[in-house]
């Protein structure tokens, strides 16, 4: 009988949206054999619609507020009040909130998915770092989704390294939904009515594409994304390359002086965030990730799995991915330049950007699986639990 009785674990996040992107595989795996709960910051944008899970909501911010301490106090009397088997956290503040309560749990867990303090400096890159180092200190098991990530984190806290699941990446990628051909992402992406613009739809859809390059950014609109230097990088390339587009795709979190420079810029598209992005990414030509600071990139893997070609930043998660002129192109962080130099080679060298783009596709195929990542990361979550 002892077995039939089911786990209680508790998934915390800031954000439905990270749950959306990232988790779902995960929890429909943990939810058949678990009682599983999802605690994260209710909105109203991105309605979580999943059968058989209890969810609560908890007032966790992205940035420090006053809400932290209700947050804090709410967290600590359910997870009392329930006595969960185990609480993974994901995200920075769920990660301080999830440790800060975790003699209410048997078992408390981190997912590291990258350092909001990588780009910080002076008293905020310390007092980020000293909670991080709390985080490691406190839990039973931390995790990360990259090799690079892992390193970086041990060698800046100094402090043992986060244990990476595979080869990295929190669930991998479904290719039921990626691996398409072009020609039919292109017939599904006709049929859906009022997903985008008809505008930004006719661009993609346009039977002479093969003259115009569509770069793609799929992720939230920040500044840390690199949107600002990506921005400056291809109104250069665009004086060249007139035919060049540029699409955004993800919520908005510029300031409404640096969001201008979106709607200003010649050829530049921006979308909101959009669940169907399965129908959008096989129609890019290139999709650029220019990140100042990543976690392992789930996008890329999700352009590797549709053979899009990748342009992004070599820093630490990107970089365990793609390999510089072998199966993309590396550019360097911040350096407008750089980015310019890459948009350049990607119009200039179709050929060998799709050959990146077979060999982006072999290796994610091999290793980055949807079902074989997240048998993976369930395996190693509750095998030491009991």
């Amino acid at each position: 009988m002892q077995s039939l009785i089911k786990k209680k674990i508790f998934i915390i996040v800031n954000s439905p949206l990270f749950i959306q992107q990232h988790l779902l595989p995960i929890i429909n795996k943990l939810k058949k054999d678990n009682e599983l709960y999802l605690l994260y910051k209710y909105d109203k944008e991105f309605k979580i619609n999943i059968k058989n899970i209890k969810k609560i909501s908890i007032p966790l911010t992205r940035n420090p507020s006053l809400l932290d301490f209700l947050s804090l106090i709410k967290l600590a009397f359910i997870k009392n009040l329930i006595k969960p088997d185990i609480c993974i956290s994901f995200t920075p503040k769920a990660g301080l909130v999830n440790t800060l309560t975790s003699s209410f749990s048997r078992k408390t867990y981190h997912y590291f998915t990258g350092q909001r303090w990588a780009n910080f400096s002076g008293l905020k890159l310390n007092f980020y770092k000293f909670i991080d180092r709390y985080i490691i200190k406190t839990c039973d098991r931390t995790f990360c989704d990259s090799y690079s990530q892992a390193l970086f984190i041990q060698k800046s806290l100094k402090t043992y390294k986060p244990f990476v699941i595979g080869k990295g990446s929190v669930s991998g990628v479904n290719f039921k939904k990626y691996d398409v051909p072009n020609a039919i992402a292109r017939k599904r992406l006709e049929k859906k009515e009022n997903l985008i613009n008809k505008k930004i739809k006719n661009l993609l859809l346009e039977e002479n594409s093969s003259k115009k390059t569509v770069f793609g950014f799929v992720g939230r609109l920040n500044s840390d994304k690199g949107i600002n230097e990506l921005l400056e990088a291809f109104k250069m390339h665009n004086k060249n390359f007139s035919n060049s587009i540029l699409l955004l795709i993800g919520p908005n979190e510029l300031s409404q002086k640096s969001y201008k420079k979106i709607t200003s810029t010649k050829n530049c598209f921006h979308i909101k965030f959009l669940k169907e992005i399965h129908l959008i990414i096989p129609c890019l030509s290139c999709l650029i990730l220019p990140s100042h600071r990543e976690g392992f990139g789930s996008v890329l893997i999700e352009a590797a799995a549709s053979k899009v070609p990748i342009i992004t930043t070599d820093i630490p998660g990107p970089r365990d991915f793609i390999k510089h002129l072998y199966n993309g192109y590396l550019v360097k962080p911040k350096d407008i330049n750089s980015l310019k130099v890459g948009l350049d080679y990607f119009a200039n060298n179709s050929n060998n950007c799709s050959i990146f783009a077979k060999r982006a596709f072999d290796l994610c195929k091999k290793y980055y699986n949807e079902d074989y990542v997240s048998n993976l990361f369930v395996k190693e979550l509750t095998k030491k639990l009991f």
